[in-house]
């Protein structure tokens, strides 16, 4: 049995000339069912769908339907190639003569329909869902559906479609097949609700939990890893604002931001504290007020004279020698670090 077909009749479906058809397969009637006998064949129909030919693609889908159905020996049918392709016109040529041809299975299990949804073309995706709604029902050989696909391949728009196509359906069956789609699981036991939250896509969750939490979601459904979508998104959420704190942008920052006099005191007792007792570290603190407080009482009774507030000098307007106003200020601040740093040093201490 061959196992390709006339090289004529090649030519003839890629140049979409129908009458170079004819005059073939009047020297042989049984050309197309011969085709139609092999398992895996680039039939003329594949041919003109690659092409764009519509009208030759229609001629054989008067002809041979069932050449629609086969697969090539890439595993792909007449519809999968249009898509790859680019030929939208000849993809709803096929879809009006034969709507179900949608649910074909080529490499992978991948249907046209999942094709439609990983490219992220809205308007086909309504074609498809129209003409065939059963074909939101399918999966691939790792049992994913469209809105596996479709959260996978980061296509949130044909998401989003799929959700408002599902929670608009008013045909008979409509809510047993919302939950059918909505609670179905992967090989790794993952429901799309785990996919989206795995990818951190909180817009996506609030808009299906928001449609469908009280009827249709199982959000006690655990994957192969004993974990539900809300613990997943947790531990995405954790991991990121770890990553967000260890960038090297964030240290820096931080190592540039001013350190509150509370602070200095409270790390430089913390590094002591391992060595020191409660009571050494509350002496320290006493002692540090009280050199504080001899600083302060200095500060405003310096050698020479008080300070004067209104001197226009430039010494006394430089910040390394100030005001007995500024002087004060800072004083007052010291002694407030020093309270919340015994505060922290040793809790419950007055």
């Amino acid at each position: 049995m061959a196992t390709s077909i006339d090289p004529r009749l090649s030519e003839a479906a890629r140049l979409g000339n129908i009458d170079a058809f004819y005059a073939i397969i009047q020297e042989d009637p049984y050309m197309l069912d011969h085709i139609d006998q092999i398992p895996f064949v680039h039939t003329p129909l594949h041919i003109a769908a690659h092409e764009g030919q519509i009208l030759f693609a229609m001629e054989m889908m008067n002809l041979k339907p069932s050449f629609a159905r086969k697969l090539n020996r890439d595993g792909f049918s007449p519809m999968h190639l249009a898509l790859r392709n680019g030929q939208i016109k000849l993809v709803l040529g096929l879809l009006m003569a034969d709507k179900d041809l949608v649910r074909v299975k080529g490499r992978e299990g991948m249907t046209p329909l999942h094709w439609v949804v990983t490219m992220g073309n809205s308007n086909l995706l309504i074609e498809f869902l129209e003409a065939c709604p059963e074909c939101i029902e399918d999966v691939t050989v790792l049992n994913e559906t469209a809105l596996h696909l479709a959260l996978k391949n980061d296509q949130t728009d044909a998401f989003n479609l799929l959700i408002g196509w599902l929670q608009t359906n008013c045909r008979k069956g409509a809510l047993a097949l919302e939950k059918k789609v909505l609670n179905w699981r992967d090989n790794n036991d993952n429901t799309m609700l785990h996919i989206a939250a795995s990818k951190g896509l909180r817009q996506e969750l609030r808009l299906v939990l928001d449609s469908f939490v009280l009827f249709s979601i199982d959000l006690q459904a655990k994957n192969s890893q004993g974990l539900t979508a809300l613990e997943i998104l947790r531990d995405v959420r954790q991991a990121v604002n770890s990553a967000e704190d260890d960038t090297t942008t964030t240290k820096i920052k931080r190592l540039k931001k001013k350190v509150h006099t509370y602070k200095i005191l409270g790390r430089s007792a913390a590094r002591s504290r391992a060595n020191l007792s409660a009571e050494m570290l509350n002496a320290m603190l006493v002692v540090l007020g009280l050199v504080i407080t001899a600083i302060y009482q200095s500060s405003l009774s310096p050698p020479g004279g008080v300070w004067q507030a209104d001197n226009t000098n430039s010494s006394t307007s430089d910040p390394l020698f100030p005001t007995s106003n500024n002087v004060t200020l800072h004083f007052i601040e010291v002694k407030g670090s020093i309270a919340k740093c015994r505060a922290q040093i040793l809790p419950g201490a007055q």
